[in-house]
């Protein structure tokens, strides 16, 4: 999503997630109640990872909305998105959510399409994959610590957030963006399914890339739930 970075420009460290941002469907889903936030900023730091020009169609499903909250332009911009390039669609229910989803992933011209979703069947997804494969726009799915069943997606991650390595330069800096990821399922690189990964976002790359070792530092202190909302992490409003 970042218009002056291409593809293959990244380090060689930042070969990753597995194909998360490139073509075809991917899954990310809680790791558990009230890491949507944290889901939120894994998806925006992999669609920009994957580099690709155009605006990137969001659409959420109401009732995740209000659950959770709704993306913020201030956040956005301060991860190196461009809330002007950001489209956002709600959707009364999940039907027209997924019917949104399809005909957008049919278009060209988009840099991908994010659906936020309470749930899915093995049939929707299967018909994703196929809108998905003559345009080759990525697709990415975000629900809820619920999801579990059958997928066609290209993988689901379960994510959550882990507190970051200091900054290098100015230990009191707040450093870079981490989560915990866990490799739930795989069609790509099936025999890395069940492995969890240490994953940090290089803003100067820009990628997502593997860390050995988070050094131990005290935690963040923990989103705050306001009126069934989760505030603290910067790309989402309060709804």
């Amino acid at each position: 999503m970042k218009p002056d970075i291409q593809p293959g420009e990244a380090a060689a460290d930042c070969a990753f997630p597995y194909g998360l941002g490139g073509a075809g469907v991917h899954e990310l889903a809680e790791a558990g109640f009230g890491d949507f936030p944290a889901l939120t900023g894994f998806a925006l730091a992999a669609l920009r990872d994957a580099g690709r020009p155009g605006a990137c169609l969001w659409i959420r499903q109401a009732a995740l909305a209000r659950e959770h909250g709704r993306l913020s332009g201030r956040g956005l911009a301060a991860f190196g998105v461009d809330p002007g390039r950001v489209v956002l669609v709600e959707a009364k229910a999940r039907m027209e959510a997924l019917r949104a989803a399809e005909e957008a992933c049919r278009a060209t011209g988009l840099a991908a399409v994010v659906a936020e979703l309470d749930d899915m069947d093995f049939t929707a997804s299967r018909r994703l994959g196929l809108a998905c494969a003559a345009s080759r726009t990525p697709l990415v799915l975000m629900f809820p610590h619920t999801r579990s069943g059958a997928t066609a997606a290209q993988g689901r991650w379960r994510v959550t957030a882990r507190p970051a390595a200091p900054d290098r330069h100015d230990a009191r800096a707040p450093g870079r963006p981490a989560w915990r990821a866990l490799l739930e399922k795989s069609r790509l690189q099936p025999g890395l399914a069940g492995r969890s990964f240490d994953v940090e976002f290089d803003d100067e790359t820009p990628c997502l890339r593997l860390v050995s070792g988070l050094a131990a530092r005290p935690s963040a202190p923990q989103p705050r739930r306001v009126g069934g909302t989760t505030t603290g992490l910067p790309w989402r409003n309060a709804g």
